[in-house]
């Protein structure tokens, strides 16, 4: 069966998450964790998501992916295609250890509006970010709302973030260094708030403002906040890049100057830190994208808050960046019909996705970046015209946005 609403997942949504640096009325509080799924889905669906998946990966051209589809009361649907490892060929294998790229920015957001709303910290929304970063060009205009929803203005990273990795894979520059990097940018064309840009740029900002407020490492908010109460225990933020076994090595065409593909395995994730430096797994991100999906830890007020606060104007298809997590919603009634992420890093994509009305999760995993980075994205675009009508699921009129 046809689902036109989410048959068509643009180049431009996708692509814009390449490098970190792609509901209903709320859960009363959203603290409970996700449940297990059952068995297995209807023969006839799981027969059109496999010939989906052959179609998708075949065009992708990446070594190989892993890709999971839960959808609560029917079970689950989890495959692999290809090889983990070109050298031995391997094949793919849900335990599999990842770079999820800027799927970290999700967390990131997350943490902040658990922080933001157990007030103990003293942080805002509306607090200019001149508080921390004095000299950055218009901190004084620019609060944590904008850097969260994309709407600063600050410039993207681009084609200079890529050069920088090639010449220096290994590469241990600061956050700090990184915010530098970012204050020289050209801005977008556009005031603080009255436009939408999306820049890893924002994220490490947020990053290091959460470190300051709290007096924690990013590293542990994240293990504190999310990964240890969800029981998340093959994800962790990794700065270093340092994938564990098993693990799905990453290759890339990104360095036309580096033999191709490139073996990106043990590349460093300093320059991706708080916009893109987490690892984790198929079975990892659907945990992460049910606990994404009900707000996991937030005040009701900053569950709707991070869906309708989002950046002026949209991409195609009806998606917008909400407070750090991509919303896709009605144009006309502007309820949200999933919310989510894509991420890529040198040699690796991935994608989480939760539907609103059916509390459905769409991951991948992939070890291949086919020198654009959108090559994982060709897999989600052939998957999500055959998902079930369960997945697609309106929410009530009733709803956030």
């Amino acid at each position: 069966m046809r689902n036109s609403r989410w048959a068509v997942v643009t180049v431009a949504t996708i692509a814009a998450f390449v490098l970190s640096g792609c509901v209903a009325t709320p859960v009363a509080d959203g603290s409970s964790p996700p449940t297990a799924a059952a068995a297995s889905l209807d023969a006839d669906v799981r027969a059109r998501l496999e010939d989906a998946l052959d179609d998708g990966f075949a065009a992708s051209g990446m070594p190989g992916v892993t890709v999971g589809l839960w959808v609560p009361g029917e079970a689950e649907w989890v495959a692999t295609r290809g090889v983990s490892d070109l050298a031995s060929n391997e094949p793919m294998d849900r335990a599999n250890q990842s770079k999820v790229g800027s799927i970290t920015k999700t967390l990131v957001g997350m943490v902040a509006l658990q922080v933001i709303g157990d007030g103990e910290a003293g942080l805002s929304l509306d607090d200019t970010i001149d508080e921390w970063y004095p000299d950055f060009p218009l901190a004084s205009e620019i609060t944590v709302r904008m850097i969260m929803n994309m709407s600063s203005g600050i410039g993207s990273p681009g084609q200079a973030q890529i050069d920088r990795i090639c010449a220096d894979p290994y590469s241990t520059i600061t956050p700090d260094e990184m915010i530098a990097i970012g204050a020289s940018t050209p801005r977008a064309d556009f005031a603080p708030g009255e436009g939408d840009n999306y820049s890893g740029f924002n994220t490490f900002l947020l990053g290091r403002i959460l470190e300051q407020t709290t007096g924690t490492d990013l590293g542990t908010l994240i293990d504190e906040h999310l990964l240890e109460p969800l029981g998340m225990t093959r994800s962790r933020f990794a700065p270093d890049g340092l994938l564990a076994e098993p693990l799905n090595r990453g290759y890339s065409g990104f360095c036309p100057q580096l033999p191709q593909p490139t073996d990106t395995t043990d590349w460093s994730n300093h320059e991706a830190w708080a916009a893109g430096a987490m690892l984790s797994t198929i079975d990892d991100l659907h945990t992460w994208g049910v606990a994404l999906g009900e707000g996991y830890g937030l005040t009701p007020e900053l569950q709707a808050a991070r869906i309708e606060d989002r950046a002026p104007g949209t991409m195609p298809e009806g998606y917008g960046y909400g407070l750090g997590v991509l919303v896709h919603f009605d144009p006309d009634s502007g309820c949200p019909l999933d919310l989510g992420h894509s991420g890529a890093e040198p040699g690796y994509g991935a994608h989480v996705q939760y539907f609103v009305g059916s509390g459905a999760v769409l991951t991948l995993v992939g070890n291949g970046d086919g020198g654009t980075g959108e090559e994982f994205a060709k897999v989600v675009r052939a998957l999500l015209p055959v998902l079930p009508e369960s997945v697609a699921a309106t929410s009530s009129s009733d709803c956030v946005g």
